[in-house]
């Protein structure tokens, strides 16, 4: 038995001078490796970089999240699937942007009275539909119905453009990809940063 404890304590030893070895010449491993004189050589790859390069990947998935959604908005409705028409007239505008919900880039929600077939006249606040050039102007426009609690309208003066909102599709798809890998990096650094 003190033979192998022998051993053991040889074989420790060992480890202890290839640590400090490692230490004099700046090579680490998964830890802080303290050199000779008393300072500690940081890890190659830091918890700071893992860190950046993860916000980077999230960085890079919004991006695209966003430009999805503004060539989603940039696609116009199609008057042809109106329910009914009738004539804007917009009384006034607010600009929004350069970075929101809507995309990237401005546009702006204005305020309309719409005047529908059979003289119903309805108050509403539109956004990217209408902007401030329309103001005291007459638009004829379609009733798209409500998405997510906000009324749709079509312009007739405007042609629509599926392809572009196929294209964001396609933008929001590939985003996918990075915000899971990026996902997943945050956990694991954040639990690295824990076991530490």
């Amino acid at each position: 038995m003190a033979a192998q404890d022998d051993r053991i304590a040889r074989r420790l030893a060992e480890i202890e001078e290839q640590r400090r070895e490692l230490g004099r010449q700046g090579v680490v491993g998964d830890r802080d490796v303290p050199a000779l004189d008393g300072e500690v050589v940081q890890r190659r790859a830091g918890f700071l970089r893992s860190f950046l390069f993860t916000l980077g990947v999230l960085a890079l998935a919004a991006g695209l999240l966003g430009v999805g959604v503004t060539l989603g908005r940039l696609s116009a409705d199609d008057m042809a699937d109106a329910r009914r028409e009738g004539e804007a007239t917009v009384s006034s505008c607010v600009e929004r942007g350069p970075v929101t919900n809507r995309g990237f880039g401005y546009y702006e929600t204005c305020e309309v009275e719409v005047v529908w077939e059979g003289s119903e006249v309805e108050r509403m606040t539109i956004s990217v539909v209408f902007d401030s050039a329309d103001i005291g102007n007459a638009v004829h426009v379609g009733d798209l119905g409500y998405d997510r609690s906000s009324r749709q309208l079509a312009r007739a003066d405007v042609a629509p453009r599926p392809w572009l909102e196929w294209i964001g599709y396609g933008f929001g798809a590939i985003a996918l990809l990075p915000t899971l890998v990026g996902v997943l990096l945050m956990r694991e650094v954040l639990r690295f940063r824990r076991r530490k």
